[in-house]
């Protein structure tokens, strides 16, 4: 396991810090209280979506500036459940060099399809959700989704989102990042191939573009709330495995 002190950052609006984001992270806490101490602080931004770029990477900023100079930033986002030894895997399985951005296990949540890619809906305009891993690999075509990802490994790809992700201070302190003079020079909203990208997939597109790869351990579950839970056991019934 790669020793070394961690900055926990999140962005959230009081109507999406849910109730079981809260029971989590408290849960991450105390284990590392009692056990390792290697969370040294917080920051925290409460800011509505189209300002959620620039709140990232102010908090990239601030992490950086922090005077003890933690290794690792640890975003997690505000409606997600995860174990108390989240924290701990995602350590285990990070490296400074060699995996300095791992992400855990995530799903988002979008209407179902036909086979002609049109939402299905019922007779009162309902639409049925179906889940989708946040594991992105890019092709000709843009950003494609890896759905039959290997259970329980770590897997290397192109992006994934935000959810639950570990980036390592040297990675992000390269003066790379900040050559293009932009004001978000982590986060920002951006296009491949025609198609819009989040904040997120343009930080993954960015890091490797400067030789940094990303991972995904899929053996670090979360957990996506909505109206329900959207996490690997739903998505696996879905998928009929």
């Amino acid at each position: 396991m790669i020793a070394g002190k961690v900055v926990v950052g999140f962005c959230y609006a009081q109507s999406t810090m849910t109730p079981q984001w809260r029971a989590s992270y408290s849960m991450v806490v105390l284990r590392d209280a009692r056990k390792t101490r290697r969370i040294i602080g917080e920051f925290g931004h409460e800011v509505s979506g189209p300002h959620l770029p620039t709140a990232k990477c102010d908090i990239v900023r601030q992490f950086l500036a922090h005077p003890d100079k933690p290794d690792w930033l640890w975003f997690v986002d505000t409606d997600a459940t995860f174990a108390p030894d989240t924290l701990d895997r995602l350590l285990a399985s990070a490296h400074p060099e060699k995996r300095p951005i791992v992400g855990a296990l995530a799903f988002g949540v979008r209407p179902a399809k036909d086979a002609k890619g049109h939402d299905i809906r019922n007779s009162v305009g309902a639409c049925p959700l179906e889940l989708f891993p946040t594991i992105y690999v890019y092709g000709e075509n843009g950003v494609g989704m890896v759905a039959d990802y290997p259970l329980d490994q770590l897997v290397q790809c192109h992006a994934t989102g935000g959810h639950c992700l570990l980036l390592h201070r040297d990675m992000l302190a390269d003066p790379r990042w900040l050559a293009d003079g932009h004001a978000q020079p982590w986060f920002r909203m951006a296009f491949r191939a025609g198609g819009e990208v989040s904040e997120d997939q343009f930080f993954c597109m960015k890091a490797g573009s400067l030789g940094f790869p990303v991972f995904v351990d899929t053996a670090v579950k979360t957990g996506h709330v909505k109206t329900f839970v959207a996490d690997e056991d739903l998505y696996l019934a879905q998928r009929g495995s």
